[in-house]
């Protein structure tokens, strides 16, 4: 996937200069671990594992689009001090922020990046078409049995950074991993009146590959292979050919894209579709965690498909 370019180089070197020598112990958290995210939703899941003994950020504000988002100074000062910074990997932050991330990091700190674990633990990456190149799909947290591993990976990162607090990271991960056993069981139950015929999405950009086989469902079409893309006139009319073929009864934006939701508005206005909502990338005031985000996209998956 791949963003527009983000702050540059040369503010991320004043950066280091400006917080060279920052510690954990300068901080307001004492002998806590500082942990930097990118995405909101790494930080809710960070903070859940880390608990008491971790104090957690994210790079990007809640209701934004990573892929589009260009931080600020003031965004990305905490990187510093950071003693773990936290991403998805896979080019979902682009080479702009990972260069960001680098040149401010601490030379002890860990950068972990949470698709790339999961890949090295086996999971079988989607592809997508970037405008004729091959990438690899970067949302797999969307599928739960793929988050799985992201707290894995936290946990382990935790505890390689704090030996110390190893029981409390432990204690918290098995917590967390029950929640997740539960909400398994609420996806299924939610959305086991949805029909076959009616299990086809419509987006508005390709982010929900692992999502839709977790769920059972299949991805029909979407506005743009990533933000930012400008579609075409043919690919408007396309868009509006499959909603209208497939017979489906809604179609599903999401909330942090501009430009791509009025597309697929237009073109489930068209043939009379349902405009609905699902969450990927970010998180706001109504969807502020991650087990928040599967459960609002199984609701509405069975409010506007069932």
């Amino acid at each position: 996937m791949t963003p527009i370019l983000r702050p540059t180089l040369a503010v991320a070197a004043v950066l280091a200069i400006a917080f060279a020598g920052c510690t954990t112990d300068d901080g307001a958290g004492g002998d806590r671990l500082t942990v930097v995210t990118t995405l909101p939703v790494f930080q809710d899941i960070v903070g859940r594992i880390g608990g008491e003994r971790a104090d957690v950020s994210a790079l990007f504000p809640a209701g934004s689009d990573p892929h589009t988002y260009e931080p600020a100074p003031r965004d990305v000062a905490g990187l510093a001090r950071a003693d773990i910074v936290i991403s998805n990997g896979l080019h979902l932050e682009g080479g702009s922020t990972t260069d960001l991330i680098d040149a401010n990091l601490k030379d002890e700190a860990d950068h972990v990046r949470l698709g790339e674990k999961a890949v090295e633990a086996g999971v079988t990456v989607l592809e997508l078409n970037e405008g004729g190149r091959i990438e690899d799909d970067p949302h797999l947290w969307l599928s739960v049995d793929n988050a799985r591993l992201y707290l894995q990976a936290i946990r382990d990162a935790l505890i390689d950074a704090d030996p110390g607090g190893t029981e409390n990271y432990q204690t918290n991960y098995d917590a967390y991993m029950a929640e997740l056993d539960g909400l398994d069981g609420y996806v299924s139950d939610a959305l086991a009146a949805v029909p076959a015929d009616r299990r086809s999405l419509v987006t508005t950009h390709d982010a929900f590959g692992y999502m839709a086989e977790y769920m059972g469902f299949e991805v029909l079409a979407f506005v743009a292979e990533s933000p930012g893309q400008e579609p075409s006139v043919q690919d408007v009319a396309h868009l509006g050919e499959e909603i209208e073929g497939s017979g489906v009864p809604a179609v599903f934006e999401e909330p942090q894209l501009g430009a791509e939701t009025s597309v697929l508005r237009q073109a489930a206005s068209d043939v009379g579709a349902e405009v609905c909502t699902l969450y990927s990338d970010s998180l706001d005031d109504d969807v502020a965690t991650y087990i928040d985000l599967i459960r609002f996209n199984a609701d509405e998956l069975a409010r506007c498909l069932g």
